[in-house]
């Protein structure tokens, strides 16, 4: 008897679990997308002004919010499959952002007349770590094991 309940809301958790992974990848897809906003008025406008970074922070919330159960980390979706892509995606995308602000500190540091600012050299890295991590998800998510 009991366990035919279970059986019964199964399916429905199912569901739910399914559209709070859609609204959770929905959220981070935005956050990423108003990051990478952001981050080309800041290389092309050089300025960071207040409103500018109210909304690095709300993309920054909205991208973080889903990002770890789109990478697979967490559940509904945690499989070790999925847990090892995500976890090497985050790796590679540290690794590709590091290397990115050493490049940016040698441009700073050595640039002569091309230096750039602060705000040019922030939204060089918000939007390398928001493509880096999706490109490096999907990619390696079309392969077929990683190791």
């Amino acid at each position: 008897m009991t366990g035919s309940k279970t059986e019964e809301k199964s399916p429905v958790r199912g569901n739910k679990s399914i559209s709070m992974v859609r609204a959770r990848t929905i959220s981070m897809v935005l956050g990423g997308g108003l990051l990478i906003a952001c981050g080309i008025l800041m290389l092309i406008e050089d300025t960071i002004d207040d409103i500018l970074w109210v909304e690095v922070f709300m993309g920054l919330g909205l991208f973080g919010g889903g990002l770890f159960e789109y990478l697979g980390l967490r559940k509904p979706l945690k499989d070790e499959r999925t847990a090892r892509i995500g976890t090497l995606a985050a790796t590679y995308s540290w690794y590709t952002v590091l290397v990115v602000v050493g490049f940016l500190s040698m441009v700073y540091g050595m640039g002569g007349g091309h230096k750039i600012s602060m705000s040019q050299a922030t939204g060089a890295v918000l939007i390398t770590m928001v493509i880096s991590i999706m490109a490096f998800n999907w990619y390696l998510g079309r392969k077929g094991d990683v190791e």
